[in-house]
């Protein structure tokens, strides 16, 4: 047998010091476990998540969501460029100018759980309106963030959008929205100066079968008319039902002390509405309003101003636009 000289011992001794040295330095460069998860638990997210702060609290959520489920809300998705995969029923049946842009997205009823499921999204918004416990159910789904239903709350549409832009990461596409819809605004009120005047009036009214809505500065038309066109409520609509959330069921013997010198309205015409708006409109209190002698009344279909998120918005401008400048044409 080979003896091994005092040389090569020193050699492989030398060898062993170098290979401990090297295998220490990649362990110092290694991750600490610990050291990482104390870094996630600061920022309170995992990787390709973030904390968002709904109504329903701080919810970690995707940091790019690829399917989305909206209970309500598909006007801010769009206009931010982003396509749904399942919408809540009532934005699919009650929505008729997002009909296009909502071809082929899945109807998740109002709501069933089991039809989200489905559809196995990684985010869903949802209205804060709903009762905790769907929420509850959701949020087994998949991480679930709620909002104020800008219709129902009075929130602003804008700040909305921006909601939606700082959610999803696409603040950029959110300002570009914003003023791409505050030029077209722009464009509207030039068109409009000369039809009407600095001194005439404008409210948002809406005809059920047992009610007589005038709305406030939000619903409806309201938001379009008064904080984007700049027109100006009737005193009396200015001093009860402005404000959001003061919107008055009246009855059609006061209907004069509200009405405007522009009046826009819809009609919810099931359960006898349609029937309703016709009784209604052949009254004399009706046929001797100042608007309806000035021919000022502009009937708007109800599934075009349902909702005020977003493109919405932005197609109700458009609408209502078009139809002034041509009943002033006529």
């Amino acid at each position: 047998m080979r003896r091994i000289g005092i040389k090569q011992i020193v050699w492989l001794g030398l060898l062993f010091v170098v290979m401990a040295a090297v295998i220490a330095a990649c362990s110092g460069r290694t991750e600490n476990p610990s050291s990482t998860a104390g870094n996630r638990a600061a920022t309170g997210n995992k990787p390709g998540t973030k904390l968002f702060k709904a109504e329903n609290g701080e919810i970690e959520i995707p940091a790019n969501p690829q399917r989305i489920v909206a209970i309500q809300f598909a006007g801010d998705l769009l206009a931010l460029g982003v396509k749904p995969v399942g919408i809540g029923s009532i934005v699919l049946n009650n929505s008729e100018q997002l009909k296009d842009e909502l071809a082929g997205v899945a109807d998740v009823g109002d709501v069933s759980v089991e039809k989200v499921l489905e559809l196995a999204p990684d985010l869903i918004v949802a209205p804060s309106y709903l009762p905790p416990e769907t929420v509850e159910k959701l949020g087994k789904v998949a991480p679930t963030v709620t909002l104020p239903w800008g219709g129902f709350a009075g929130s602003d549409p804008l700040e909305e959008v921006r909601t939606f832009g700082r959610m999803l990461g696409k603040e950029k596409e959110a300002e570009a929205w914003i003023a791409r819809y505050k030029e077209k605004a722009a464009q509207a009120k030039q068109k409009l100066a000369g039809v009407i005047g600095p001194g005439e009036t404008a409210a948002s009214y809406e005809i059920w079968a047992k009610n007589l809505w005038v709305w406030d500065k939000n619903q409806r038309a309201g938001y379009n008319l008064f904080a984007t066109l700049g027109l100006t409520p009737p005193d009396k609509v200015k001093k009860d039902v402005f404000e959001p959330g003061k919107s008055r069921d009246i009855s059609q013997e006061v209907l004069p002390e509200y009405a405007a010198d522009h009046m826009f309205v819809t009609v919810y015409q099931e359960e006898g509405g349609a029937e309703r708006a016709k009784e209604l409109m052949d009254n004399s209190i009706w046929k001797n309003l100042p608007s309806v002698k000035n021919n000022r009344v502009y009937l708007l279909n109800l599934k075009q101003f349902w909702f005020s998120d977003g493109l919405s918005l932005e197609k109700q401008l458009d609408i209502l636009t078009e139809t002034i400048l041509s009943r002033s044409q006529k």
